[in-house]
């Protein structure tokens, strides 16, 4: 498999840094990157901006006086998840790199063939380890869009909403891409344990995402 898409002129180019278009056609091409990672890393700070749009669209607002300070505190939260979580679409892209570098190192003797797995084990754990805290970061963001359903501008209900299904979606990905490197990896404590927390956080998404909804 060839190196990443998102690299112009041997130098890493940031999906934060991309055109729209751009970010979709890499996706779109026949590189493994960005994935459903990525994506649903990039999905998830669609849903963060939404989040924000629809506090600063009650800021200031008559009616919402109440909830003043509450916005304030998501407009500013959200700001920094969304950026962080544009972060984590770039980390999904470099620990699948090092995923695919531990499994073209040589073979020929033993002590290659143990070094390669080795290295492609702890490959393996970071690529699992960062949809993982994707789905903290989701986690994190959830409330706020509670917060914006509840208590937001009535006239961008749809867009609170909007940001629900986008964090539902991006929770979905992030799980998928925790559960497909977890079925390589050798470490039963390791699988065990990060089964457990992903559970334990779905748990929270699910609640979160149904008070959203009612």
């Amino acid at each position: 498999m060839k190196d990443h898409s998102s690299k112009r002129g041997g130098e890493f180019m940031k999906i934060s840094e991309m055109t729209v278009k751009q970010f979709v056609d890499e996706v779109a091409s026949k590189s493994p990157t960005p994935g459903g990672g990525a994506v649903g890393a990039t999905v998830a700070a669609l849903g963060a901006a939404l989040i924000q749009m629809v506090a600063n669209l009650t800021l200031g607002k008559k009616g919402y006086e109440d909830y003043e300070a509450e916005m304030e505190r998501v407009v500013a939260e959200a700001d920094y998840r969304r950026n962080k979580l544009l972060e984590s679409a770039d980390d999904d892209i470099k620990a699948f790199d090092e995923v695919m570098k531990a499994l073209k190192l040589p073979k020929n003797t033993p002590e290659e063939k143990e070094e390669r797995k080795i290295k492609l084990q702890e490959s393996l754990k970071k690529a699992c380890e960062v949809p993982y805290e994707l789905a903290r970061e989701i986690s994190k963001l959830c409330p706020l869009a509670e917060s914006v359903a509840k208590f937001g501008n009535k006239n961008a209900h749809s867009d609170a909403e909007s940001a629900v299904a986008l964090l539902e979606a991006a929770f979905a990905c992030a799980l998928a891409n925790v559960e497909i490197n977890l079925k390589s990896i050798k470490d039963e404590e390791f699988v065990s344990s990060m089964r457990e927390a992903v559970s334990e956080l779905k748990g929270k998404i699910d609640n979160c995402i149904s008070n959203c909804k009612r």
